[in-house]
């Protein structure tokens, strides 16, 4: 499965004089998304109410678009222009007698209910492949169809003629502009919309719309995820799920399969707790995309969070908000204050709120005649001591660390002539002892979000306290750096890899990280001790 970064619906307030396509088309780049849509359109003068799906929310924009609808209008009678509202070209102003407030009272109510409302030129409806606005922009009128809509209520908010505000719930379809257009046709003035604000599309209304500024903050502080809803009926499991282990991936094989018996999306609802952690919140939505899972949604554990009660975040959060009809959990599953929310209190509420409720029990292994629970805390502790063999079983995979390519100092490609990729790694990461490992490699272009090559080499993790190049001259540097990078020296060559980023795996342990008295004791240690050792260990004559 394609992994997108965020997965989701969010609630966006659009501001007057952006097109719906604008506000996607900014947030794809502030975000880095490469799928992205919206769920009804808004005029370019209209703001409010514009839910947006991100990645693969993009797959059910239709489960929104369908929802009641509520704007605030505003009138202008006496005038009508080629588009049905202010901006447009006149077409005719209104010259006769002002009609009387109670006829047009009567007018606009005469609209509740259900009627046949043609569909304007300026609109994105399509006719023989081509939208209208497209045909009206070449001075083509073409011929279109009705629509069948329905207004369920209208609340006149304010008669200051010729200026009329109302407030209008309708169904999917209704055009505004064209409303207000046969309101003034029925009054026999004509009739243009002023302005338009749209404050609910089912669920999302304007209390919890953000603009753009305030969701930008909250990518920058990695945070956005808080405020994704699902829109699908879903099949969740909550829990840390640091380190995405062979227990996580037995409880993830149970909820793919009731989801996919079911119909239902996979949600995992991933807490984040403090600084430090096996994956990178980033890394674990990768890997939860290879594991088939729809929508990761990382979970700050807040105050608010931690202080809410279990059935409050039972009700609002995982059924109101990511809309559960099921939910699998381990035996240690907790949530709400007090940790109240346990396996029984899910069985418990099963039936009275309607999802179902799977219980898994945890996975153990044997290791030196003793029988051990797979937890994030053991694989932790192993991580920690480097027991590398022992945090491959436990991860069913080997362990690798997942950052960006940066620039380092060419010691080894231009001094030692070894293709070197530095590796930045992420910030709270939880390491292996500081050494050199025998690695594996994987590029990838996160632009065409693919692979760009793979090999196998050494590689030093560490701050590298053994030499600095000023100037052209290598100078001893035995003080420790303040940035943890991870230094590949490949076996064979390269390229140009600035761009991309990589996936290191630290296959086993060589040695500990050292300071050298000069460059050429670095280049003898590399090239006769850790890279024919390396070698032999990929070559399987040493175990990994």
């Amino acid at each position: 499965m394609n992994y997108y970064r965020y997965n989701g619906f969010i609630n966006v307030y659009k501001e007057p004089g952006w097109t719906s396509m604008d506000v996607c088309a900014k947030l794809k780049g502030m975000l880095k998304v490469r799928r992205i849509g919206h769920a009804g359109t808004l005029d370019p003068m209209a703001e409010g109410v514009l839910p947006v799906a991100l990645g693969r929310a993009t797959k059910d924009v239709d489960r929104i678009g369908d929802g009641i609808k509520e704007y605030r209008a505003r009138m202008l009678l006496g005038r009508t222009t080629d588009t049905e509202d202010v901006t447009g070209k006149t077409l005719s102003e209104y010259s006769g007698p002002a009609p009387h407030v109670d006829a047009v009272r009567e007018a606009i109510m005469s609209f509740v209910g259900e009627y046949d409302q043609l569909t304007p030129m300026y609109s994105a409806r399509k006719v023989n492949g081509k939208k209208l606005y497209e045909y009206a922009r070449q001075g083509i009128e073409v011929e279109r169809k009705s629509k069948h809509v329905s207004i369920f209520n209208i609340d006149i908010e304010k008669l200051e003629l010729p200026l009329v505000t109302f407030k209008v719930t309708c169904s999917k379809g209704t055009y505004i502009r064209s409303l207000c257009r046969d309101i003034g046709g029925r009054l026999g003035c004509g009739a243009c919309m002023a302005e338009l604000k749209r404050l609910r599309v089912g669920d999302f209304s304007l209390e919890t719309a953000l603009r753009l500024s305030e969701i930008a903050e909250l990518s920058e502080r990695g945070e956005l995820d808080s405020v994704l809803t699902v829109k699908a009926p879903s099949a969740v499991a909550i829990g840390k799920f640091d380190g995405a282990h062979i227990g996580h991936q037995a409880l993830l094989k149970e909820l793919k399969r009731t989801a996919d018996a079911e119909g239902l999306r996979t949600v995992v609802l991933a807490y984040r707790f403090g600084n430090e952690s096996v994956l990178s919140g980033e890394d674990r939505k990768r890997k939860m995309a290879e594991l088939g899972i729809d929508y990761c949604i990382e979970l700050k554990f807040t105050d608010e969070i931690k202080n809410t009660c279990a059935l409050d975040f039972l009700k609002d959060i995982l059924i109101g908000k990511y809309n559960m009809k099921a939910i699998v959990a381990g035996d240690d599953v907790s949530f709400g204050k007090g940790r109240e929310g346990d396996a029984e209190f899910l069985r418990r509420h099963a039936a009275e709120l309607g999802y179902d409720f799977r219980l898994i029990r945890k996975i153990s292994i044997e290791e030196d005649s003793e029988t051990q629970v797979i937890s994030s805390s053991l694989l932790r502790e192993k991580l920690r001591e480097g027991r590398m063999e022992d945090v491959s079983r436990l991860l069913g995979r080997n362990y690798g660390i997942h950052g960006e390519i940066v620039h380092g100092r060419h010691i080894g490609t231009d001094k030692i002539s070894v293709p070197t990729l530095n590796i930045h790694v992420p910030d709270g990461l939880i390491v292996p002892p500081f050494g050199v490992y025998a690695v594996k490699y994987t590029l990838y272009d996160p632009r065409k979000n693919r692979e760009a090559g793979s090999g196998t080499g050494i590689a030093n993790l560490g701050y590298a306290p053994t030499v600095s190049v000023d100037a052209g001259t290598v100078n001893i540097e035995k003080s420790v750096k303040s940035i943890l990078r991870l230094e590949v020296h490949a076996f064979g060559e390269i390229g140009d890899c600035y761009g991309l980023s990589a996936v290191v795996e630290l296959l086993s342990f060589i040695r500990p990280e050292r300071c050298f008295d000069s460059l050429d004791e670095l280049k003898e240690q590399i090239l006769k001790h850790d890279i024919p050792e390396a070698q032999k260990i990929l070559k399987g004559d040493i175990n990994v």
